[in-house]
């Protein structure tokens, strides 16, 4: 069954109205459905229902709505703070990551981050990312979009970290802990949070900082990954290995 998206959709009412241009282009002029299709609606609020199309015109699509199921909140939630790779790969780790389950993503601003999202263009590019995991959620069958955070520097991220949660600073600096074993002892966390630097790879004081606010030093193995691969990698032992 065909799934969409409607953020404000208030699943107490009998019938909503689908607005969206996207969803109407999508629904109407791609799927071609019709009155009578059934379809799938998910919300911001980790809803979801059966729906029945009762009227489409250009402008609006009236659907009836049916059983409403309720999402249940995970036990923890995840956190991926991460360089923008180059060539655009950063769509790419959103992506795979909402398929994943990633609760929240923030772009990372590090010394070495070369891909930067300058704040007069931020509004555009999250326009660009949001779309990529509301399409993936639907891919998933996902009921919640990860937040997805403007370009934050590195220790502004660090200074907002629980307390109480675990989180995972991977590099290249011959850490003596790897990944998988720190979570398996960690449990299930209300948060988890994996950095991934650069190309370039953490600086040593980036490293230390890290520390001093409570973040433990790991290896992802004896190979060096590409960011994306280091980023989903990170993200699936987090979903596996910490899992309700």
């Amino acid at each position: 069954m065909y799934r969409f998206y409607c953020q404000d959709a208030d699943f107490s009412k009998n019938a909503i109205v689908i607005t969206d241009t996207h969803e109407i282009h999508h629904i109407k002029d791609v799927l071609r459905l019709k009155k009578g299709s059934s379809i799938q609606i998910f919300n911001a609020k980790s809803q979801q229902t059966d729906a029945v199309i009762e009227q489409l015109n250009e402008t609006a699509i009236h659907v009836r709505v049916g059983t409403v199921k309720q999402s249940e909140e995970s036990v923890h939630k995840i956190i991926l703070a991460c360089a923008p790779p180059k060539k655009g790969k950063f769509e790419f780790i959103i992506e795979k990551c909402t398929e994943l389950g990633i609760d929240e993503i923030i772009p990372l601003k590090t010394k070495r981050t070369e891909v930067v999202f300058e704040e007069d263009k931020w509004s555009g590019k999250f326009k660009r990312f949001d779309a990529v995991a509301v399409n993936a959620a639907k891919q998933s069958k996902r009921t919640k979009v990860p937040h997805i955070s403007p370009m934050t520097p590195l220790p502004q991220v660090l200074k907002a970290l629980d307390p109480n949660g675990v989180h995972v600073f991977p590099s290249l600096h011959n850490h003596s802990q790897h990944i998988a074993d720190v979570l398996l002892k960690a449990g299930k966390q209300k948060q988890v949070t994996v950095f991934i630097g650069p190309e370039g790879d953490f600086t040593p004081d980036e490293v230390e900082l890290a520390i001093k606010h409570g973040c433990v030093p790991v290896t992802l193995g004896d190979t060096v990954l590409k960011v994306e691969t280091a980023a989903i990698a990170a993200v699936a032992l987090v979903k596996f290995l910490c899992r309700n």
